[in-house]
């Protein structure tokens, strides 16, 4: 503590202490007062009166005191070299569990997390966890074995120093093949009704359809067919249940958790939609399903689900190499591969179940996840007719409001949407069928309802002439057309005609009643037509036409053609 209120310095001279106490001696140790907020105060008595070699002894003890609990470090974790019995972890000792399965347009896949709790050795020992995913990859497993220290903080509780992936699983077929040299029992009815079970124990010298055993009299005799075989265990390396295995050793005995993380092959979701339309088309009912697939046989309870939509990169598997034995020696050096290409992380949507759920051994289950009540909905008549005279039917698609904020305030994943309305008997009837993409919040969810006969677009070419060239030589045209908007239904409906130049980019466009540019090759006329109106607007454009091009260079010259004798 004095060390943290005196100075020491070593001093060559003489110098007055600022009033407390006197000096010190020439070329020995002076003591200076060391309060930041009390620059007068006095030193300790103890070390003002005592003289400068005393002063130094006595604050030698504080400073050995201070650099021995600073400079203390605990001795380096080591693991004992002792041999301990090996521990099964069941799926009965998980205490979290998520799974986030990814669907593209292969093959889908499952990214598990788990953690299992589990009591350790000190010591090297095999560490199992049982039932993992039947479809497991297992050059993708992650494993963790993670203790509390003394502060409750998490550490490192083992090192591992092996993996392997026991498949193994146990069948008749392979009881037999693995039980070889053991010995058996074999049962079986003899004498037909009237008749009793007979067995034979013995060691089992050959498996496959006819087994054969040799007796404790020495006698070998085959298995009779049919016969109930008994064997006393598992043989090694049978497992019941795909299962990791590790070969860990552990610096002491402690509570533990396991956590792994894998990937596992087949799993596949998507997502389907019910739209319910009311009876005067201005709401609908929204409800939305995922349908998980699991396709192991291993099952997954009290699950946190996600749910992942987007391409990411993999890594081409390699090539089967085919040899043959007498053209090795002849065969080229291979040709160097080409290089890689850089990884990247396409876009994914990811999406969260908001309840835990619970996904059985080959099984496929529905959760649902959207159910909106009373979705503003708004029914758009869409066209996009070309640059010709005609009449052009309609394509009804309901567009609902999905803002931040409402019962549809959810990013809505691809998938299929189907939708029903009521009929004049009130009756919901299925009326359209679209893929939909996805839709994050704060956007408008269209959806394709089907055809609407109703809806007209009749287009009237005025005039389309061309007026010049610009300086690249493409041709440039001025366009008039008339588009007449016809409504034959009994309700209103927001009409909305996409206007295109069919090549070629829009360079001026005339001003009308809701009529709007949407880029260089585009553009929107949106009206609200009542039941039963019509309405015509008339377009006027000028659009460059690539593809009409005129050049002034001179036509090439014939080649010449040398005659033969």
């Amino acid at each position: 503590l004095h060390l943290f209120l005196l100075g020491i310095d070593l001093a060559g001279e003489s110098e007055q202490t600022g009033g407390h106490g006197p000096p010190s001696a020439a070329g020995g140790f002076r003591l200076r007062s060391y309060f930041p907020e009390q620059p007068n105060r006095r030193p300790p008595r103890l070390l003002y009166n005592a003289p400068p070699m005393r002063r130094l002894l006595l604050a030698l003890p504080a400073l050995a005191a201070l650099t021995g609990a600073g400079c203390h470090k605990k001795p380096p974790r080591v693991v004992p070299d002792v041999v301990a019995p090996a521990i099964d972890v069941p799926a009965s000792a998980r205490r979290a569990l998520s799974l986030t399965v990814y669907a593209g347009h292969g093959q889908g896949y499952a990214f598990v997390r788990e953690d299992r709790a589990v009591r350790i050795h000190a010591g090297r020992f095999h560490l199992r966890a049982l039932e993992v995913a039947s479809t497991i990859v297992p050059e993708t497993t992650r494993f963790e074995l993670i203790s509390l220290d003394e502060d409750d903080q998490p550490r490192k509780a083992a090192e591992l120093y092996e993996q392997r992936y026991l498949y193994d699983r146990l069948s008749p077929s392979r009881l037999l093949e693995k039980s070889e040299g053991q010995r058996i029992t074999a049962t079986w009815w003899a004498g037909g009704r009237s008749g009793h079970e007979q067995s034979m124990s013995g060691v089992l010298l050959t498996r496959g359809a006819e087994a054969v055993v040799r007796l404790d009299s020495g006698d070998i005799v085959p298995v009779p067919p049919g016969s109930r075989i008994s064997f006393p265990g598992i043989p090694q390396g049978l497992v019941e249940k795909p299962t990791l295995g590790w070969s860990v050793g552990s610096y002491e005995p402690a509570d533990a958790l396991l956590r792994l993380t894998y990937r596992a092959n087949g799993f596949h979701w998507q997502a389907d939609y019910v739209v319910a339309i009311d009876r005067d088309g201005a709401r609908a009912d929204v409800e939305g399903w995922i349908t998980v697939t699991n396709p192991g046989d291993t099952a997954f309870d009290n699950a946190t689900l996600q749910l992942a939509a987007g391409e990411i990169h993999e890594a081409p598997p390699p090539p089967p190499v085919i040899m043959l034995a007498d053209a090795v020696a002849a065969m080229p050096p291979p040709a160097p591969a080409p290089p890689a290409p850089a990884e990247r992380l396409g876009e994914v949507h990811l999406y969260t179940i908001s309840h835990p759920t619970d996904l059985p051994a080959r099984s496929t289950k529905q959760v649902r996840f959207v159910a909106a009540r009373g979705v503003p909905l708004r029914l758009e008549a869409k066209a996009e007719p070309p640059l010709a005279s005609g009449a052009y039917p309609s394509e009804l698609v309901a567009v609902l409001e999905h803002g931040h904020q409402g019962p549809l305030a959810v990013p809505l994943p691809k998938g299929t949407a189907r939708v029903n309305a009521l009929s004049s008997a009130a009756v919901p009837v299925l009326v359209g069928e679209d893929a939909t993409d996805h839709t994050p919040a704060g956007e408008p969810w269209k959806v394709k309802v089907g055809s609407d006969a109703d809806q007209l677009t009749r287009v009237v070419v005025k005039e389309d002439r061309r007026t010049g060239r610009d300086r690249d030589g493409a041709g440039i045209w001025h366009t008039v057309v008339s588009y007449e908007l016809r409504n034959a239904s009994a309700s209103p409906r927001h009409r909305r005609v996409v206007i295109t130049p069919g090549r070629g980019r829009i360079e001026r466009l005339s001003q009308a009643e809701g009529l709007r540019s949407d880029g260089p090759a585009r553009a929107i006329l949106e009206l609200d037509l009542p039941a039963g109106a019509s309405r015509t607007i008339e377009v006027a454009m000028d659009r460059v036409d690539p593809y009409d091009r005129s050049t002034s260079y001179p036509d090439p010259p014939e080649p010449e053609v040398e005659e033969l004798p």
